[in-house]
C-alpha cells in the first residue's frame, strides 16, 4: 500500500464490498445481523450497521433501517424494554440486554436526522421516552448509572458487572440526543432527559475515571472509588466496570473509543485513550482488539463459560479478539482528535482485515488477535456498516459525534 493508488483501490473495493454485504442482509422486515449465520433482527447490530449504511441516504438502506426500528419498537414490553434481537423467520423476541434501549434510542435520531423524516420521529417519540425511562430504572443505587449483569450487553461473553461503562456511555449520548431532538414536541420530557445527562455524565467521571489519590472526597459505603485511586494511582483510561467492593483494571477498547466519540471523554482524555492504543499495540494486527491484556485461565476474571463453543479463550472473541466494526469506530475517533494520517492508516488496516477469510471480501464478525485470522461469521453486517462509517470520517476529514 505504499503506492496511493493501491491504497485507492483497495478502499474503493473494500467500500463496494461492505456496501454490498450491507444490502444482503436487508429484508423487507429489516435488518439481519448475518443473514447466513445470524438471521435475527437484532437491535445493536441494525443501529451499528446503519451508523454507516445511513449516510449515503439511499432509499433501500434507509427502509430497511427504519423498518427494523420499527420492528423492535412493536415489541417493547410494557416497562420500556427493547428486545435485543427479534427473529426474522417466526417473529419471535429475545430480551435480556442492558445496551438494547440505548441503541434504539440512538438509531431512532439518527435515522430520524438522514432520512428527514420528523413525523416519524414525532410518533416514535412515546417509545423512545419509555425506552430511557426503563434505563433510568436500571439506576438501582441512585449513582445516575444504570446496572447490568455479567454478559448484559454486547459483550455477550464477559463478565463486566454493576455499573458497566459500556451501556452508560450508550446511555448518556441517548439522553443527549433526546433532549436536542425531542424538544420541540415533547419539551418537558426533554428537559428532564437533558438534566439526566448531565447527572450520567458526571457519574461516568467521577466512578469510572481514576483519580489522583487526596483529590476528592469519596463518601461512598464501599469507598471503591478511593481503592482504585491508592491501587492504579493513575490510569490513561475509563475503567470497564465497578461493582461494590470491585473494579476492573482492563481496557475496554469498545467503551473508551465510544466515550470519545459521544464526548464523555474530554479532549485531554481522549488524546490519552488513543495514545495509549498506539503505545500497547492495540490497533494491531489489524484495528482492533477490544479487551486488553486477555483474560487468562485461572485469572480472577475467567469464567467457565468463556470455553463455550471455544470461544472466548485469550485472544478470542470478547477476550481480546479484533472486531472490525470497533476497527470503524476507532478510525472515527482518531478523525474526531486530528489525527488524520494515523486514521488513513487505520482506513486501509480495517479494509485488508475485511478482505481477508475463506472468500475475498467476507467482512468477517471477528479475528484472532494476535494471528488477525477471521473465526467469526461472514457477511456480517456491522463490520461492513462500520467500514464505511469509518471511510466517510477519513473522506471528509470530520467527524463531530457519533450520529
Amino acid at each position: 500500500m505504499n503506492c496511493t493508488e493501491d491504497f485507492n483501490q483497495l478502499i474503493e473495493n473494500a467500500a463496494e464490498a461492505a456496501l454490498r454485504i450491507v444490502k444482503k442482509n436487508i429484508s423487507a422486515k429489516g435488518l439481519a445481523a448475518s443473514v447466513e449465520f445470524y438471521p435475527q433482527v437484532w437491535a445493536r447490530d441494525s443501529v451499528i450497521t446503519f451508523l454507516g449504511g445511513a449516510l449515503s441516504q439511499e432509499e433501500a438502506l434507509l427502509n430497511g433501517f427504519r423498518a427494523s426500528l420499527e420492528i423492535l419498537g412493536a415489541n417493547q414490553d410494557k416497562f420500556g424494554q427493547i428486545p435485543y434481537l427479534v427473529h426474522l423467520a417466526d417473529g419471535r423476541t429475545e430480551f435480556r440486554s442492558a445496551d438494547s434501549n440505548p441503541w434504539f434510542v440512538i438509531g431512532s435520531f439518527h435515522y430520524a436526522r438522514q432520512s428527514g423524516n420528523a413525523e416519524w420521529l414525532r410518533a416514535q417519540a412515546p417509545q423512545i421516552v419509555r425506552a430511557l425511562d426503563w434505563c433510568e430504572s436500571r439506576d438501582f443505587n441512585k449513582s445516575g448509572l444504570m446496572e447490568s449483569g455479567e454478559c448484559d450487553d454486547w459483550a455477550d461473553l464477559l463478565c463486566n458487572r454493576g455499573n458497566v461503562l459500556f451501556p452508560n456511555v450508550l446511555y448518556r449520548y441517548a439522553l443527549q440526543l433526546a433532549a436536542q431532538d425531542l424538544a420541540p414536541f415533547l419539551p418537558h420530557d426533554a428537559a428532564r432527559f437533558s438534566k439526566r445527562a448531565a447527572q450520567v455524565q458526571e457519574a461516568i467521571q467521577d466512578v469510572f475515571w481514576v483519580k489522583a489519590p487526596g483529590s476528592f472526597t469519596d463518601s461512598t459505603h464501599c469507598k471503591t472509588r478511593t481503592l482504585m485511586s491508592v491501587t492504579l494511582r493513575a490510569c490513561p483510561f475509563f475503567l470497564p466496570w465497578v461493582s461494590g467492593f470491585e473494579f476492573g483494571e482492563r481496557f475496554d477498547t469498545t467503551a473508551n473509543l465510544l466515550a470519545i466519540l459521544t464526548d464523555v471523554a474530554t479532549p485531554e482524555q481522549a488524546d490519552g485513550i488513543l495514545d495509549y492504543i498506539h503505545q500497547a499495540g492495540i490497533d494491531k494486527p489489524f484495528p482492533v482488539r477490544v479487551l486488553h491484556p486477555a483474560i487468562m485461565p485461572g485469572e480472577k476474571e475467567w469464567r467457565d463459560y468463556y470455553k463455550v463453543m471455544r470461544l472466548n479463550f485469550p485472544d478470542q472473541y470478547h477476550n481480546g479478539g479484533i472486531w472490525p466494526w470497533v476497527g470503524g469506530v476507532y478510525v472515527a475517533a482518531l478523525v474526531k482528535r486530528g489525527r488524520l494520517t494515523a486514521a488513513r492508516e487505520a482506513l486501509g488496516a480495517l479494509a485488508l482485515s475485511l478482505r481477508d477469510g475463506k472468500e475475498e471480501w467476507e467482512c468477517n464478525e471477528w479475528l484472532h488477535g494476535q494471528s488477525g485470522v477471521p473465526m467469526g461469521a461472514k457477511y456480517q453486517a456491522w463490520s461492513a456498516g462500520m467500514f464505511l462509517y469509518a471511510k466517510h470520517a477519513v473522506d471528509t476529514g470530520e467527524r463531530e459525534s457519533l450520529v
